[in-house]
């Protein structure tokens, strides 16, 4: 599993199209302020070894997001990081373990469907941890 996260002033995003992906959800518009938004990518060498995976990414990104006293977090699928990517259902499930494992800690998440492309709007802030990358492995 990769992630890259952006510490945001304010977040907007509008459903505009379907992707290619066998698993498509329902885009809903999603308008946040201050948060983390995390831009994750599930890897087929994930989908073995998922509960783990998840927990780590979910420990990583809790840390990061305490560390820069953010409560609000939104989980956006990002198939573009890497090529060995996981099945669309394994990735979809797997993001929505994320979610329920970051609200579980107390935070406000909100996650932007699955196979779903969609017109963003963002403030990023300018601090040198603004911007920051893992590989969960």
């Amino acid at each position: 599993m990769r992630f890259m996260c952006w510490h945001v002033d304010y977040f907007r995003a509008r459903p505009s199209d379907s992707g290619r992906s066998a698993v498509v959800e329902e885009g809903r518009p999603l308008d946040v302020g201050e948060a983390l938004l995390v831009f994750a990518s599930f890897e087929k060498q994930d989908e073995s070894d998922s509960a783990r995976i998840v927990g780590k990414a979910a420990e990583e990104i809790a840390g990061i997001a305490s560390q820069l006293k953010v409560r609000s977090i939104v989980l956006n699928p990002f198939a573009h990081l890497f090529g060995d990517l996981a099945s669309p259902k394994a990735a979809s499930g797997m993001l929505g373990e994320l979610q329920a494992k970051l609200a579980a800690m107390g935070f406000e998440v909100n996650r932007l469907a699955f196979g779903i492309f969609y017109e963003i709007e963002l403030k990023a802030k300018g601090h040198r941890l603004a911007r920051i990358s893992r590989i969960i492995s």
